[in-house]
């Protein structure tokens, strides 16, 4: 099996995605499809989230390094680590964001807390002060526009601004405040979908997909039995958008079984090809990657 990535899709949905919004759109590349990066970056201008690439933002708290051009905090420690000018572990890191808990519940911090990181962040001269919010990646909680303001109106003394995450803004319809720097995608760019959102205008171009083979054929049974089992893939979260008679049964580490309709179709060596869905991309960061 292998990973396919097409980058003139992942590059039209980017385009795509950025006229949805009034604000700039930026990348987010998690470790895990970081190598995406080099493919693209000779064709796109956004600002990018990255936690090895070369001048990213480091989204992940306390793992910024010099390499990094911004870094998400949450102590004033992982501050002092990033800013620090004379001691060890001088990063020389002046653009700091802090994540808000903004119905989501995840590493997020209070508006009090929040507030009082970003006053002793303002302390040290030449540092930038952004809020993060992120919403749509664990559940469909996110804040109205209503409360963005709130939160903005308690924090716009001590932050630049707020910057969104991630592709589910795509699919919010209506302008977003100006108080907004950027809106942070990654699926929408790998696949073009857009979590909790049903517009089938919005829709982009699918950006990877996994090809396996079929090494067996078991005609006494329906079956087929595909070269990816769940040791380099979760198949089980994959969508089949091309063999439609097609249904997944089980796998081995090395192997996975596939119910079909229309086995005298098949012949040993055919392709059978997967979409993941955003998470399952974890699994495949060590499979044989092809870029088109």
């Amino acid at each position: 099996m292998k990973v396919v990535v097409y980058t003139k899709n992942i590059i039209e949905n980017i385009e795509k995605g950025q006229s949805f919004v009034n604000v700039p759109i930026s990348l987010m590349f998690k470790d895990f499809y970081e190598d995406v990066y080099e493919h693209i970056t000779d064709k796109v201008k956004n600002k990018f989230f990255g936690l090895h690439l070369k001048d990213s933002i480091c989204y992940s708290i306390g793992k910024a390094v010099k390499e990094n051009s911004g870094a998400v905090v949450t102590s004033f420690s992982d501050v002092w680590k990033c800013f620090n000018i004379n001691g060890e572990g001088c990063y020389g890191i002046r653009n700091f964001y802090i994540p808000i808990n903004a119905d989501d519940n995840r590493e997020g911090l209070s508006i009090y807390e929040t507030s009082k990181l970003a006053y002793e962040i303002k302390m040290l001269s030449s540092a930038h002060v952004y809020g993060l919010i992120t919403s749509g990646c664990l559940n469909k909680n996110h804040p109205s526009e209503e409360k963005l303001y709130r939160i903005w109106n308690s924090l716009r003394h001590c932050i630049d601004s707020i910057s969104l995450g991630g592709s589910f803004w795509l699919g919010k319809n209506g302008k977003l405040p100006n108080f907004i720097s950027d809106v942070r995608i990654g699926e929408y760019m790998l696949f073009g979908t857009i979590p909790y959102c049903d517009d089938k205008e919005k829709l982009g171009l699918n950006g990877v997909e996994v090809q396996t083979k079929i090494i067996g054929i078991y005609p006494e049974r329906n079956q087929l039995i595909l070269d990816c089992g769940y040791s380099m893939a979760d198949l089980d979260k994959c969508r089949i958008d091309y063999q439609k008679d097609l249904k997944y049964v089980d796998s081995s580490s090395e192997y996975t079984i596939m119910q079909c309709d229309h086995v005298s179709d098949y012949r040993i060596g055919d392709l059978v090809r997967f979409v993941p869905d955003y998470k399952s991309l974890v699994k495949l960061k060590y499979a044989e990657h092809e870029y088109r």
